[in-house]
């Protein structure tokens, strides 16, 4: 470890995983997100009320999830060989590039096929944003305090993306509408990236000579000398799903059962009040007992019987905001426990931590594609219950398959 590296390590704030040079950077995370992902929660709802079906607007969230993939496994590999900073400006311009079209042309006038070619280009920018900043987070924290680092790092993700976006949404759509609403969002950006690049003055020196493509064929080859880095992927890949797949199964759903969307947005920003706890919680714990027991105990299991639970909430309970609010609450929790992956993956190559990098963020960056196919592939046949089924058997299916993740000193 560098002496700078070192340096940084120091504090109170410090030994709580949030280094002082690096806390406008989770700052600007948090406002980047916030508004780059400002529509996630009801953009279904109103997909479906223009007269888009679950299919056309699962698809959309599919062709959206598949470029996220693409794009978070890049950003591991060419933090490496652009340099970090210079890929997040790249992000900040291409989110406006994206979002102008869509917001401008695509929604308003229904174009379905510019509406998906602008919403992937648009979704190409926070992965290439906030992934490139973990990348950064790991090349800083020393590994004693690493697990709640980047429990800070998604703790700011999440609650940009599920906390203050819905409940910033739900408080602006009724008054100024979608469109000025996704508009908005803009500003969110612009002060992320400035907080996150202007004001956060570190400077990351994990920066090596090489051409990219050769940079692209490593982290391709990885996948495949390494097996505990397929496995890692998938288990990654498995840990949003949920998530991915809630936002468009519930406001579909839920209003069977007597419950607005506005009660949906307001039980799922509440929920993820409690993520905010749980992450760091877990974040400590897998510090303090290891990362890979932490999510192996924890993390498919909790998510798994939450996903069960949703299902049968409104079934048992009906309208009843607080067994839907229990039963997501156990979710968040769930979720919090996969947290330490982002410590455990680079770890699991000390040697290659660029490439290891770029798995994580593939899995991160997978779950937006593979939630929303799940729903594609699986809503008609089965229905959303035993979607939710689906699902839930991939949660128990990723703590069986953290087991062997050990670390090189664990054998």
């Amino acid at each position: 470890m560098t002496e700078h590296s070192m340096i940084i390590q120091q504090g109170i704030w410090a030994r709580l995983g949030l280094p002082r040079e690096l806390c406008w950077g989770f700052f600007g995370i948090f406002l980047f997100i916030t508004g780059a992902t400002i529509e996630q929660s009801w953009l279904a709802s109103l997909l479906q009320h223009r007269g888009f079906d679950a299919v056309h607007i699962s698809l959309l969230s599919s062709v959206f999830g598949l470029c996220v993939a693409l794009v978070s496994w890049f950003s591991g590999i060419g933090a490496g060989v652009l340099g970090l900073r210079r890929l997040m400006w790249v992000a900040t311009l291409i989110y406006f590039i994206g979002s102008v079209p869509f917001i401008g042309w695509a929604l308003p006038q229904g174009h379905y096929p510019l509406m998906v070619a602008s919403y992937a280009l648009r979704g190409v920018a926070y992965p290439l944003f906030a992934y490139s900043f973990l990348v950064w987070v790991n090349q800083r924290c020393e590994p004693g305090i690493l697990g709640r680092a980047v429990s800070w790092f998604w703790i700011a993700f999440g609650v940009g993306m599920t906390i203050v976006g819905p409940w910033y949404s739900g408080v602006m759509l009724p008054v100024i509408g979608e469109t000025a609403t996704l508009l908005s969002g803009f500003v969110f950006v612009v002060l992320g990236a400035f907080c996150a690049l202007v004001l956060n003055r570190d400077r990351p020196q994990w920066q090596h000579e090489g051409r990219l493509g050769t940079a692209l064929a490593e982290g391709l080859l990885v996948l495949v000398r390494e097996p505990k880095m397929r496995l890692a992927v998938i288990v990654k890949t498995i840990n949003d799903i949920g998530k991915f797949s809630l936002v468009i199964l519930m406001p579909v759903y839920l209003p069977r059962f007597g419950f607005s969307i506005a009660q949906w947005l307001g039980i799922w920003g509440l929920v993820n009040v409690v993520n905010i706890f749980a992450n760091y919680f877990f974040g400590w714990l897998g510090d303090t007992i290891g990362w890979r027991k932490t999510v192996v105990w924890f993390s498919g299991t909790l998510c798994g019987l939450a996903m069960l639970a949703v299902c049968y909430a409104p079934v048992w309970f009906g309208n009843s905001e607080t067994a839907l609010f229990m039963a997501l609450v156990l979710y968040a929790i769930g979720l919090g426990a996969f947290g330490p992956l982002s410590a455990l993956i680079p770890s699991l190559l000390p040697h290659n931590k660029g490439a290891a990098i770029s798995c994580l963020n593939l899995g991160s960056g997978l779950s937006n594609f593979v939630g929303p196919l799940i729903v594609t592939l699986c809503v008609v046949p089965l229905g959303v219950e035993g979607t939710l089924w689906v699902i839930a058997i991939l949660y128990f299916a990723a703590s069986l398959l953290s087991v062997p993740l050990t670390l090189p000193e664990e054998g």
